[in-house]
């Protein structure tokens, strides 16, 4: 009930201000959570999609987007941040990443190995500065593609000036 009879108002005069105070419920907001480990994360995991190319990109986005997202999930697990959909999704792009990485390297050294690029650098690394012995490890590894692949390589146009 209140204090004054029906029709009475308070005398005018110095409010409290308002808000919470004894006696009345009070409003309480929870801080908006930082998300900024799984926004990296993210970030990280988008850029090393197309990085594959360079394969090096790929490596170095997708270790940092696994180890950004990890960290920031295990944060939002703890209940210390937000974003856990960003850092899953980050986690899982570093993953795709690494993994097309690897891949794509293993691919590329077998095609290598088994096209004879190996034994095309171990001829030039013997051959020295001798030009003749260079121009013949060259051959060779031209007529090795053209055998196993049917592919001939042609040299680079020379200015016939």
């Amino acid at each position: 009930m209140s204090q004054y009879p029906p029709g009475q108002y308070p005398p005018p005069g110095p409010y409290p201000p308002p808000g919470p105070y004894e006696g009345q419920p009070g409003y309480w907001q929870e801080s908006p959570k930082r998300k900024g480990l799984a926004i990296t994360a993210l970030v990280l995991g988008i850029t090393a999609i197309p990085a594959i190319l360079t394969l090096v990109g790929g490596y170095l986005f997708g270790v940092l987007a696994i180890i950004f997202g990890l960290i920031a999930f295990v944060k939002t697990r703890s209940g210390n941040a937000g974003g856990t959909g960003m850092a899953v999704a980050g986690l899982i792009l570093g993953v795709l990443a690494l993994v097309a990485s690897i891949l794509l390297t293993v691919v590329g050294w077998s095609f290598f190995v088994n096209s004879g690029g190996k034994d095309y650098v171990d001829c030039i690394n013997n051959a020295g500065s001798d030009q003749a012995k260079i121009d013949q490890c060259s051959r060779e590894w031209s007529n090795t593609l053209e055998n196993r692949y049917s592919v001939t390589p042609t040299p680079a146009p020379t200015s016939g000036r």
